[in-house]
C-alpha cells in the first residue's frame, strides 16, 4: 500500500547552499531516487532534467541537464515470506555528469539566489486485487450462503501514486451483477497518458496543448476470467482510458453469467497504467568573491 512512486530528493550538499562566482566553485548536483511503490521500474523508463537556471551562467549545456537516467534500476519495495518489508535500494543521478562539474563563471554584484529543480517523468503501474460473489440464486439469498452478492468487498491495492479503492458489488439481474471501483490520485505529481506501450520511455508532455491531452489520464484493465463483462467509464468493453476529475474517477462493470452456474467466489484484477511526473529543488545561492 501507500501513496508513493519515486521518492525524490537532492542529495545534502549536491548542490551545495552556497556557492562563490567567477569560476571558483565546482560542484555538482545529485538526484536520489527511491522506489517507495510496488511496481519494478526499469532505469530506462525514467527520465530526469534539471531546470530552473540558465546552463550557461553554469558552464553546461542544455543536453547535459536533459533525458538523464539513474545509475540502476529503482527497484521497489518488497515483502519477504515471513512478512518483513524489504526496503527499497535508492539510485542517483549525477548532473552535470559523473566526470563533470557546474561552476558559475560570471561575476554578481550580490548575492543572488538560483533554484535546482530536478523533473522526474517514469512510467507506473497500479495493480488491485477484489473478489466478487456469484450465486445459483442472486434475488433469494440465504444467510448461510458462500458469500454475499450486495456488499462493499475487501480490495488490495499496491503502493502506487494512484490508488484503487471502495470496491462495490450489487445484483443487477438475476444472471447479472454488477460492481463498481474508483480509481483515486493520492500522489503529489501530475498524472498524464501512458504513451507509446512499445516504447519503454515515459513522456510527461510540457506543452500546454498536449498536456491538457494527456493529464489526469489512466489506462484501466479489467479482469475477472468470465466472459461478458462490459464496463462503463473506459474507452473499451475491459480496458480504456478514464479521465480523472477532481482527482477521481468511478469505473462501474455489469459480468453476465451464466444461468447454468454453482456458488463460487473469484477474482477480479484491476490494473492501472500511466506516466507520472515529480520533482523537487533546491536553492543555491551564488554569493560574490570579493576582490583582493
Amino acid at each position: 500500500g501507500g501513496s508513493q512512486g519515486l521518492e525524490i530528493e537532492f542529495l545534502k550538499g549536491s548542490p551545495p547552499e552556497e556557492v562563490t562566482d567567477s569560476g571558483t566553485f565546482d560542484f555538482q548536483a545529485i538526484v536520489s531516487l527511491k522506489n517507495e511503490g510496488e511496481f519494478e521500474l526499469e532505469r530506462d523508463q525514467v527520465k530526469i532534467d534539471v531546470v530552473g537556471f540558465l546552463p550557461d551562467d553554469f558552464g553546461v549545456s542544455q543536453d547535459q541537464l536533459s533525458d538523464q537516467q539513474p545509475e540502476d534500476n529503482p527497484t521497489a519495495r518488497k515483502r519477504d515470506s515471513e512478512g518483513n518489508i524489504i526496503d527499497a535500494i535508492e539510485t542517483f543521478v549525477t548532473f552535470p555528469s559523473q566526470d563533470s562539474f557546474f561552476n558559475f563563471e560570471r561575476s554578481v554584484t550580490g548575492n543572488t539566489e538560483f533554484t535546482f529543480k530536478a523533473d522526474v517523468c517514469y512510467k507506473y503501474q497500479t495493480t488491485a486485487l477484489s473478489r466478487i460473489c456469484v450465486l445459483r440464486d442472486l434475488v433469494n439469498v440465504d444467510s448461510d450462503d458462500v458469500c454475499d452478492p450486495s456488499e462493499s468487498k475487501t480490495l488490495f491495492s499496491s503502493g502506487s501514486p494512484i490508488n484503487i479503492g471502495s470496491f462495490r458489488q450489487t445484483v443487477a439481474g438475476q444472471n447479472k451483477i454488477s460492481f463498481s471501483f474508483d480509481v483515486s490520485h493520492t500522489g503529489s505529481g501530475k498524472v498524464f497518458k501512458e504513451g507509446d506501450s512499445t516504447s519503454p520511455a515515459a513522456n510527461c508532455p510540457s506543452d500546454p496543448r498536449e498536456t491538457r491531452e494527456k493529464e489526469n489520464r489512466v489506462l484501466v484493465a479489467v479482469n475477472t476470467g468470465l466472459p461478458n463483462l462490459r464496463c462503463v467509464g473506459l474507452s473499451g468493453s475491459t480496458s480504456g482510458f478514464v479521465t480523472l476529475v477532481n482527482k477521481k474517477r468511478t469505473v462501474t462493470c455489469t459480468q453476465e453469467l451464466d444461468p447454468g452456474r454453482n456458488d463460487f467466489e473469484t477474482n477480479v484484477e484491476i490494473t492501472a497504467n500511466f506516466n507520472y511526473e515529480d520533482s523537487s529543488e533546491q536553492k543555491v545561492l551564488v554569493k560574490h568573491l570579493a576582490d583582493s
